[in-house]
């Protein structure tokens, strides 16, 4: 196997995380990591450096991974574009639009290297079934969807997350914008956005604990969702409406372990009044008690880098349209919040 000589930008969680399936996959020669915090690289065998643009400039990598605060990641992805690398990058991308189109720019401009964001939870089984059975065309075409992502969270802690300017955002951009990428990946491109966000119990953070959306394609697809940081019980669901039946996926398969079994249940449309099933049709249901998710999206940018596959979950277009769709939520809160009318 050709292996690709790497750096990881980042050692908190993602970053170790990144780098344990990276081991795994063994196409990765990891040379050095880096973090502002020294403590976080005590006990690697590699080189560690506290500086990344040190890292990379003295390391000459050709693979860069970016785990760091959303504040510092478009500086790095540009950086190491601009430096020959291919770069794997964690989500969101940057802190808003702006950041996102940036790093596209950068992009554009190299000369065939690979740009993939960390959309991960396109790689957990029951999203993969979930995808396969849509596109098998045995229940119809999607016309609907509802997202509700939740979790506890303490925006009065100490912590870059719940600084603006560090993280450009709350719980929408934190970790609703996963179920926005996944409603976007199940029902399509979005043409109307409308939304609230709001601080319904942390009431002095800059960040919002909560955000409800409503979005609309061209064809008339509607999709909901719901973002909360005071789901004081972890919660993952989400349904989708088929013309000719119905799939729901409840619960997730995490470090934690919070969200509860990750399960896939599809309805086939009964409405036959004879067989007693109209409302309560046979009922199908998958469950999976294991987590491949992070070796799946690492299988696919390495085959991506190496030039058997191309980047189809993450990709910078994915990047810049989730992007916008978190901006236009956004900006109806701005726009409330300077006494215009909410559209």
């Amino acid at each position: 196997m050709r292996t690709y000589k790497t750096v990881i930008i980042g050692m908190g969680r993602m970053g170790q995380t990144r780098f344990q399936a990276m081991k795994r996959h063994g196409g990765f020669d990891i040379q050095a990591l880096c973090d502002n915090l020294p403590e976080r690289l005590a006990g690697y065998e590699c080189c560690t450096y506290t500086d990344w643009k040190e890292c990379i400039a003295h390391e000459r990598p050709e693979v860069v991974v970016v785990c760091t605060i959303n504040a510092v990641i478009p500086d790095v992805v540009c950086f190491a574009l601009a430096s020959g690398c291919h770069v794997f990058s964690e989500k969101p991308p940057g802190r808003n639009l702006a950041d996102a189109l940036r790093m596209k720019q950068s992009y554009m401009a190299t000369q065939g290297q690979v740009l993939k964001f960390g959309f991960n939870h396109r790689y957990h089984n029951s999203v993969i079934e979930a995808k396969s059975l849509i596109d098998s065309g045995f229940l119809g075409h999607v016309v609907a969807a509802r997202g509700m992502y939740g979790k506890a969270a303490n925006l009065q802690r100490e912590e870059w997350r719940n600084h603006l300017e560090l993280a450009g955002g709350g719980i929408l951009l934190d970790q609703g914008i996963h179920m926005l990428d996944l409603l976007r990946y199940f029902v399509g491109d979005f043409s109307e956005v409308s939304g609230i966000t709001d601080n319904l119990v942390w009431k002095n953070s800059e960040a919002e604990d909560t955000a409800f959306a409503m979005l609309r394609t061209l064809e008339g697809k509607v999709a909901t969702l719901h973002s909360s940081a005071i789901q004081w019980k972890h919660k993952f669901d989400l349904d989708i409406v088929l013309t000719d039946g119905y799939i729901a996926l409840n619960g997730l398969l995490t470090s934690t372990k919070s969200y509860g079994e990750e399960r896939l249940t599809y309805y086939k449309k009964e409405l036959d009044p004879l067989d007693g099933k109209i409302g309560n049709p046979t009922e199908y249901t998958l469950c999976f008690d294991e987590d491949s998710s992070w070796d799946y999206e690492m299988n696919e940018f390495y085959d991506a880098i190496h030039g058997d596959g191309t980047i189809i979950n993450g990709t910078v277009e994915d990047a810049v349209q989730v992007m916008s769709l978190v901006e236009q939520v956004y900006k109806k809160r701005a726009n409330k919040k300077e006494g215009l009318q909410v559209g």
